[in-house]
């Protein structure tokens, strides 16, 4: 048989290449140097069955053994490093950004600095300053590291200039730079640019850093002028490899190995990956799975020989990855074959034209694991991490590891994937985009981060999709968290609408909520008052209460007890007036008293819930005229407690206005006020006005310190409350 070396001399390149740096160091890379050799003297090497290929894997520092053909690049990198603090190395998805700093520039820092180069590297993720974080951790103490996480200007020069020692050589790598435009927080991602930018203008000594980032997201660098500035002379571009480095980057790793390739095999390989984008992974991974399957066969052992034939039936570069992905495809099960579809999925994203459908373009997202919720998702995602599919960087706390697709030559050379995302790339879009917004609304759930308009009615419709929920696996628990807020802020908004509009079309029943309201939404109160509720009847009014209610328990659960006052208190209102009025159906009007009962009984509880302490206090310290005043605080004022005065002139005008006043309340007030005065002062002493005993009110009763004259109305509305509770009038 015929081989890629001959019997005879040949030549043949050797990993050694010496270039001399401006400070006189020597350099060495996996450089060609024409050596004369002998296709024996390769066999008689030491044999590795370990793959000297990387499949779709980075290539890492570690690798500088098996990694070749990059030497003519690597030059023009060092020159550059040497020139400036700050590069932004672009190129293709799979042209080899990341590798040829990893297992090339990186390796060479080593040769040259040793000791001193203190090296990281990190990719930005959803927030780069905890990403920078993460990697200073291999070197520091969490409490030293610690200020990397503060998203500020000057971070990172905070960073280098509190933990590198003076003798130190600092490199840093930020790889997949691009994920701060698909991946990072729009303000954490402004805000590490400038704090990159900052320290690469204060010229650290001994800082260098690169950032990879894909050659077809340099125009996401326009808003951001400063960046564009720091590196407008320092973008190299990694290019395609030559015919001849591409022989080396084939030949030397198995020749490292004590292996040759058959005569004809390398050219055949070069012809095969000419004209095809992103070939390098997909080279890596047909030579590591024909290195595997000549190991498994047992000839290599004897002939020390990669074959044309078996590279043949893998199907070549264009088809070996297509065949390996369709065969651990097939041999899942149905519903496992659904939990694989779901799995990939739910790690493409789509670029941001998606919407008008041109120009979209399918790239890599990192999920978190908590994404794949159920047991069978979980099952089939370890298969495809041992298959070397996917990767996943476990963390000690799962819920933070993360998954990704190993390499994103795969969304373009599997066909069944990529039929999947054509056919659910608005979904697709959608649902990650939805779960952006959940990561971030995660950390202090506030309402206006919460979904609205079109956006959510497009998720809802989505969320009951048949396909979706089948193909795509639906929404994460959290996610269904965030659209569930999502709706119920909806639903308040609109009852709130609703509420306010009837509120004017009664009239004169509450203008503390009104002024409240127009605080919150003046123009889209008139826009819905006018359009609707202006006329609005007695029945209309009548079916709306329960949503008051509603509204400020809601609000009352949430936390917002001051903002849930009002709507208690126009339920109040509201169903005193109608009771009053009501002569219609005997039906209705038990309803009406079913939710006068239930809005005083709310009303008391957040009174007391929300006021009383204060009162109390200044009773138990003998402030009187404090607790006389905190007392009125919680029975009149429109903006404070039970808002009895609803005309807002100090004093009690009618029935309706004393019967707003919860009795749960009138005889807390007694109650405390007894306690406190050694049972002197009450809302009855000889009668409604005197009170000799009371010393603390100038012997007048609490009738006649708080209410304004007539009496006539807190007078019935205090025998009331005590003859509903069946309790003896107060002072008797």
């Amino acid at each position: 048989m015929s081989q890629e070396f001959p019997n005879s001399q040949d030549e043949v390149r050797q990993n050694i290449s010496n270039i001399s740096m401006g400070d006189s160091n020597v350099v060495t890379f996996n450089q060609t140097q024409i050596i004369q050799i002998t296709l024996e003297e390769i066999k008689r090497r030491q044999f590795r069955e370990t793959s000297p290929y990387k499949g779709l894997k980075k290539f890492e520092p570690e690798d500088k053994d098996i990694f070749f053909g990059r030497d003519q690049f690597l030059t023009g990198l060092v020159n550059e490093l040497e020139q400036t603090s700050l590069i932004l190395l672009l190129g293709a998805s799979g042209s080899g950004k990341s590798s040829v700093v990893r297992a090339g520039l990186i390796p060479w820092l080593l040769q040259k600095r040793g000791s001193q180069l203190v090296h990281f590297t990190f990719t930005p993720d959803a927030d780069p300053f905890e990403s920078f974080y993460a990697s200073l951790l291999s070197k520091y103490r969490q409490s030293e590291a610690q200020i990397a996480r503060e998203v500020k200007v000057d971070t990172l020069t905070q960073v280098v200039t509190r933990l590198k020692q003076p003798e130190s050589y600092w490199f840093i790598l930020i790889d997949q730079f691009e994920e701060l435009f698909t991946t990072t927080q729009p303000q954490k991602c402004a805000q590490f640019i400038a704090s990159l930018v900052n320290l690469s203008k204060t010229k650290q000594p001994n800082v260098k850093i690169i950032a990879t980032m894909r050659a077809d997201f340099l125009d996401r660098l326009s808003p951001y002028p400063q960046l564009v500035k720091a590196t407008q002379k320092h973008r190299p571009l990694i290019a395609e490899m030559q015919a001849d480095e591409l022989r080396l980057a084939i030949e030397q790793p198995a020749a490292h190995h004590g292996v040759v390739f058959e005569a004809g095999l390398v050219g055949e390989i070069i012809k095969d990956i000419q004209g095809q984008a992103g070939y390098l992974p997909l080279l890596q991974y047909t030579l590591n799975l024909l290195w595997e399957t000549e190991v498994n066969s047992d000839g290599i052992q004897q002939d020390r020989i990669l074959k044309a034939s078996t590279y043949r039936q893998l199907g070549g570069v264009r088809g070996a990855l297509q065949q390996r992905v369709d065969f651990v495809y097939e041999s899942l099960t149905k519903q496992e074959k659904l939990a694989a579809q779901s799995i990939f999925l739910k790690l493409v994203d789509i670029g941001k034209d998606s919407e008008s459908g041109t120009e979209w373009r399918p790239v890599r997202r990192r999920a978190l694991m908590f994404e794949f919720n159920n047991e069978l998702e979980r099952t089939v995602l370890m298969k495809l991490i041992n298959e070397n599919l996917l990767v996943s960087n476990s963390q000690l706390i799962p819920q933070e590891s993360t998954v990704e697709i190993t390499h994103e030559t795969l969304l373009t050379s599997w066909t069944n994937l990529n039929i999947w995302i054509q056919e659910n790339r608005q979904a697709i879009a959608l649902r990650n985009r939805l779960n952006d917004d959940v990561a971030h609304w995660q950390v202090k759930k506030a309402d206006d981060e919460l979904w609205a308009g079109s956006k959510l009615e497009q998720i809802l419709e989505l969320r009951k999709d048949l396909t979706f929920n089948q193909i795509l696996g639906g929404f994460s628990p959290t996610a269904n968290q965030f659209i569930d807020a999502s709706v119920g802020l909806r639903d308040r908004l609109q009852r709130r609408r609703i509420i306010i509009a009837i509120a004017f079309a009664i009239g004169g029943i509450s203008f503390g909520l009104q002024q409240w309201y127009f605080g919150q939404e003046q123009q889209r109160f008139k826009q819905t008052n006018d359009a609707v509720f202006l006329g609005t009847d007695t029945t209309k009014i009548l079916n709306s209460l329960p949503d008051f209610l509603k509204e400020a328990d809601s609000l009352r659960n949430e936390g917002n007890i001051e903002r849930s006052l009002p709507y208690y208190r126009q339920v109040r209102a509201v169903t005193v007036k109608l009771l009053r009025n009501f002569k219609e159906n005997p039906q209705e009007k038990l309803k009406i008293q079913k939710l006068s009962d239930e809005s005083e009984e709310s009303l008391a509880q957040v009174i007391r819930a929300k006021l009383f302490k204060n009162l109390e206090n200044d009773l138990k310290n003998g402030h009187y005229d404090e607790a006389l005043k905190k007392t009125y605080d919680i029975l009149m004022p429109d903006k404070i407690g039970s808002g009895a005065d609803l005309n807002n002139n100090q004093r009690l005008d009618s029935q309706d206005e004393a019967d707003i006043i919860p009795c749960q309340t009138l005889i807390e007030i007694s109650n405390q006020w007894l306690k406190y005065t050694k049972n002197s002062c009450d809302w009855y002493g000889l009668d409604y006005y005197e009170a000799p005993s009371c010393i603390q009110l100038n012997n007048e009763t609490l009738t006649v310190a708080i209410f304004e004259s007539p009496y006539d109305y807190a007078n019935n509305r205090i025998n009331f409350c005590y003859q509903k509770f069946k309790l003896p009038l107060p002072g008797k």
